[in-house]
């Protein structure tokens, strides 16, 4: 579940957009790229304009609206047509088809030759639109996360025995930072990094434990399997993903989506936007049991301290 989309900002629009698009059937996704592709048209495009363009039917183009969140090709035009000033200001086709000489806003999309290799300043500039662009996107982020449902997952993890971290590939290090921020908190909280070891530990789990699926387009195979897993043994799951429309949303009693405005700086953004979801989480539960925000519990911070000594001791 995710916020309304009468309710989203432009920017969290736009990444709801992108991110629903990779759970569709190829001729709905179709739609949507061409959808994303003109949204400054948009508003003067008919259902069947935009069939046309995607080579499919007109109920085709009415289903991918319904699928994105919508209720039909109506509401959709409605809602790009009320944003349609901030979109433009966001989306990189509507950008590029300026004249030249305006300067890109801070978020804009970096290509390989939008910055001259060799001149002065040129680092600089780069460094200043990777972080503003990244500080946009996760603004959508935030806007787009369902607040209840983030209220939901700290109300399962809060009653956890085990908390059980999923994520292979690049969610595998979101996972495995999850996994120890709640162990220093005084949770039991693994994070297997071997697929077969995620599904072995996923099956051993009991009703009171806790999954937590970190994927980011929500169609990992071994994920889903381990997921399967998980609630064959009848513990609660938690997703943590890009779209709310994939096969791992539909698995999750709590599901957080993220998503970025951004095509370009979409996966890494979204990486940084998970990370920050699970630390938000561990801090929460923290919160509700009455522990300090930082740093571990108090049974593990003899042994943290112990542990840094002898570390001193060796470097001297």
């Amino acid at each position: 579940m995710t916020l309304p989309l009468t309710h989203m900002t432009a920017p969290a629009i736009l990444a709801h957009l992108r991110s629903a698009a990779m759970a569709l059937v190829p001729a709905e996704r179709r739609v949507a790229e061409v959808l994303l592709a003109r949204l400054a048209e948009v508003p003067g495009y008919s259902a069947q304009d935009v069939a046309g363009a995607a080579g499919c039917s007109t109920a085709t183009v009415v289903r991918a609206c319904q699928r994105l969140g919508f209720t039909g090709y109506q509401q959709f035009r409605t809602e790009i047509t009320r944003h349609a000033v901030a979109l433009a200001e966001l989306d990189p086709g509507a950008r590029e088809s300026r004249q030249d000489d305006v300067e890109p806003g801070p978020g804009a999309v970096l290509r390989e030759d939008s910055v001259a290799p060799g001149l002065p300043g040129d680092q600089e500039k780069l460094l200043e639109q990777v972080f503003a662009a990244a500080h946009e996107d996760l603004q959508a982020t935030q806007a787009m996360l369902d607040r209840a449902e983030f209220t939901r997952a700290v109300d399962m993890l809060s009653t956890a025995g085990t908390i059980l971290m999923l994520g292979t590939g690049g969610s595998s290090i979101p996972a495995q930072d999850a996994a120890l921020r709640f162990t220093m908190a005084g949770r039991q909280a693994t994070a297997p990094g071997d697929v077969l070891a995620q599904q072995f530990t996923a099956r051993l789990l009991e009703r009171e434990d806790v999954c937590v699926a970190i994927s980011f387009s929500g169609a990992n195979r071994h994920t889903l399997d381990a997921v399967d897993a998980a609630r064959l043994a009848g513990a609660r799951v938690v997703a943590v993903t890009s779209t709310g429309l994939s096969p791992l949303a539909k698995l999750a009693d709590a599901c957080l989506v993220t998503g970025t405005a951004s095509a370009a700086s979409e996966i890494l953004s979204s990486r940084v936007a998970h990370m920050l979801v699970l630390n938000a989480l561990n801090l929460a539960v923290q919160q509700r049991a009455g522990q300090p925000g930082f740093g571990p519990s108090k049974a593990l911070a003899g042994l943290l301290s112990r542990t840094l000594q002898g570390h001193e001791e060796a470097l001297d």
